[in-house]
């Protein structure tokens, strides 16, 4: 090859790699939304879930530069919701509160279900965690754990859940696993009346999330002997955490998380990651957060790669807990 070719050969190299760099820099921009973002939580609107939602909202939609709107779809325990933004375009203007029960229970509950929370779902973070506190009737007689623990494996013990598959049923089964225990499991339509009859000695144990359990703790009729989670709540600080009181195989904790559509492309999801990030630093946001008991995730959990992973094994440690119990599928 001449000098003169090989100039001229090289010339074109770089005239083509100089006409290729606006392709790589525009698929590597940022994404940014063109209109409003629906938020979906997949249960009724007054919820932990959907408070916690909305009081994100506002710092999300600042941080993507468009509204964000929480819509409330409820159904099947959660599934329409989840479906829906499972077949939603990944086009970043949809995504879903995502909730525990929602996608790593559910699939060993319901016949059939129209989503996979792994392959139908990008992870974006997590937003928060709750523990949960075993509170006991004063009623019952029962005074310490290890009262509690004599009565369960005497199998002389009611605990109340609000029916199967939900995080108070999940913690029962793993209470009674702990301590080698039986029990009958009353299951009720929700926390509220499963609390009420809890109070009246109707039952002698409820597993409920802090939130709503330590109120009841204070007026006398009830008595808090455990907190699941890493450690004690402010809130109760006397009250030992499940590992503290040698029972750390009660680790129950109920998240949220934000996850997209699968088809979300990777600008999209940097920049709900980003935003998430922003909104969950918000003090107005931590503060409310700290008033529901919640945890927000710092360091490597923080990351989508984490909320992935709880995921996959949240699916598979409740499915085997719940395959022990005999759960009856739901159509």
């Amino acid at each position: 090859m001449t000098r003169d070719a090989a100039s001229t050969l090289s010339r074109r190299h770089l005239l083509a790699g100089l006409c290729a760099l606006p392709t790589v820099a525009r698929a590597q921009a940022p994404w940014v939304a063109t209109r409003s973002i629906s938020m979906v939580v997949p249960f009724a609107a007054g919820g932990t879930s959907d408070v916690m939602a909305r009081l994100l909202a506002e710092p999300l939609g600042q941080r993507l530069g468009q509204a964000v709107v929480v819509e409330n779809v409820t159904g099947a325990g959660g599934n329409v919701g989840a479906e829906r933004v499972a077949r939603a375009a990944g086009d970043g203007h949809t995504a879903l509160f995502a909730h525990v029960g929602v996608f790593s229970v559910n699939k060993h509950l319901y016949r059939t279900i129209g989503f996979d929370s792994v392959r139908d779902f990008a992870p974006v973070g997590l937003v928060c965690t709750n523990p949960m506190v075993l509170i006991v009737s004063e009623r019952s007689g029962i005074a310490s754990l290890e009262q509690l623990a004599d009565r369960a494996r005497l199998g002389n013990l009611r605990i109340a859940t609000a029916g199967a598959g939900s995080t108070m049923h999940l913690a029962a089964l793993q209470f009674l696993d702990a301590t080698h225990g039986r029990a009958d499991l009353i299951p009720y339509r929700g926390g509220a009346p499963a609390v009420n009859d809890l109070l009246a000695g109707q039952v002698d144990v409820i597993i409920e999330q802090a939130f709503s359990a330590i109120p009841n703790t204070r007026n006398g009729m009830a008595r808090a002997l455990l907190v699941t989670g890493s450690g004690r709540l402010p809130a109760i600080p006397e009250v030992p955490t499940a590992t503290e009181a040698g029972l750390p195989g009660i680790d129950i904790e109920i998240w949220n998380a934000i996850t997209l559509p699968i088809a979300a492309p990777s600008p999209v999801r940097a920049a709900w990651e980003a935003a998430l990030s922003a909104g969950l630093g918000d003090p107005n946001v931590r503060r409310r957060y700290e008033q529901f008991m919640g945890r927000i995730p710092t360091g490597e959990e923080a990351t989508s790669a984490h909320l992935g992973t709880l995921i996959a094994e949240d699916t598979r440690r409740w499915g085997s807990l719940l395959s022990q119990s005999n759960a009856a599928r739901l159509d």
